[in-house]
């Protein structure tokens, strides 16, 4: 009961700030310089790591002339990025909600957009309750499956920007959102990963996470999810290989997942599991080789870099009954790499890679540039520019 009514208590308090913000908003807008034609940029509030993160870059250094600002909260490791750049706003502060309020555009890599709470404010605005400014979905993975919140009658946003053109090709004809409201424009984040690309000796292991209802504390352990990758880091054949060939592999949870890192343990110095805490997830993508994943999308981020994945799907039907039902996106038939769905079956497509030098078999590199037909490194630029001719 308690959650419940704290929630409750939120909600209330939001409902009480949006009484004084939306009017001192739109005061602002018309007649304080710092507040007009404002561009606000955040993700999740805490960090910038993401498309919100190298879209605001571009803003700052190729357009100064744009009134623009980034939401991230104070003690964030990402803070300091933000502070080289200028322009930062803590998040929720008083600054935060003034802007939210009174900003012509709202941009973000999650729904709702800058909001102070975005599950609360993504509630409010399947209400019609939303704030003056248009609001540019930048997302942060590229979508796959049918996630029905994304879908017009529960997500009303001006710009949903794909970062591949199948994906495009669905949303823009399943979700429902009117003409011109989805955009193929590339995924902004894509501009520095091709920027900063190179590959260390470094496999990636970053499975994605599940479903609200999936097994929780003690049970968690007892998961098939827990179980695999539990005995795929301790493998004595993993381990033999990655000796042999002189590469390290980094196990990095979807940071979802990353509550349960104390579950596992290394059966190898040449295996490390990492966190948000101790590693940079987009320096990860840049860096490795290879990456072996069970279903997290940044599977196109490797690939769109020209790198192989591997993909380890030892729970299907879990993952399906407690997480995404399965889109356009048949891994099996679109996918950019084998399917595994043992241990066994993994490692021994891991040894092909070893020893084909670490390159993307030609059938999977034809599926990789069919989907990505944009690679000009100029996803920034369309972006700003659909935004100024909204």
């Amino acid at each position: 009961m308690m959650p419940k009514l704290k929630r409750m208590f939120s909600y209330v308090r939001e409902g009480f700030l949006m009484l004084f913000f939306v009017p001192a908003g739109a005061f602002c807008r018309h007649f304080s310089k710092k507040y007009r034609n404002l561009w606000l940029v955040a993700e999740r509030g805490n960090d910038a790591r993401d498309n919100g993160y190298r879209f605001y870059e571009y803003l700052r250094t190729m357009h100064p002339e744009v009134n623009a600002h980034y939401v991230i909260t104070t003690d964030s490791a990402d803070e300091m990025k933000i502070a080289a750049l200028g322009g930062g706003v803590r998040y929720r502060g008083f600054s935060h909600y003034l802007m939210y309020y009174s900003a012509e555009y709202l941009i973000g890599t999650h729904v709702q957009p800058c909001a102070p709470d975005l599950i609360m404010y993504y509630h409010f605005a399947s209400k019609g309750i939303k704030a003056h400014g248009r609001q540019i979905f930048l997302q942060h993975g590229i979508t796959i499956n049918g996630m029905e919140w994304l879908y017009r009658r529960s997500l009303r946003i001006d710009m949903f920007v794909c970062g591949g053109k199948p994906e495009y090709d669905f949303i823009s004809t399943h979700f429902g959102h009117p003409d011109g409201v989805v955009r193929y424009l590339g995924f902004c984040r894509f501009d520095n990963l091709m920027r900063t690309a190179h590959r260390e000796k470094m496999i990636l292991l970053m499975p994605t996470w599940r479903g609200a209802r999936y097994p929780s504390g003690n049970e968690f352990e007892k998961t098939l999810y827990c179980s695999s990758f539990r005995s795929l880091i301790r493998s004595g054949r993993l381990s033999d290989m990655l000796e042999k060939y002189g590469y390290t592999l980094i196990f990095y949870p979807h940071v979802e997942m990353q509550k349960y890192v104390g579950c596992f343990t290394a059966g190898s110095e040449r295996i490390v599991i990492a966190t948000k805490e101790t590693h940079d997830v987009q320096k990860l993508l840049t860096d490795c080789a290879a990456l072996i994943t069970d279903y997290s999308s940044v599977f196109f981020d490797v690939a769109y870099l020209g790198k192989p994945t591997l993909y380890y799907q030892f729970d299907e039907d879990d993952f399906r009954r407690y997480h995404y039902k399965e889109g356009y996106f048949s891994y099996r038939d679109n996918g950019f790499g084998p399917v595994c769905t043992t241990e066994d079956a993994l490692l021994s497509e891991l040894e092909t890679l070893f020893e084909s030098g670490m390159t993307v078999p030609s059938e999977y590199a034809k599926r990789i540039d069919g989907f990505f037909p944009l690679h000009d490194a100029k996803n920034c630029e369309r972006t700003y520019d659909a935004i100024k001719n909204l």
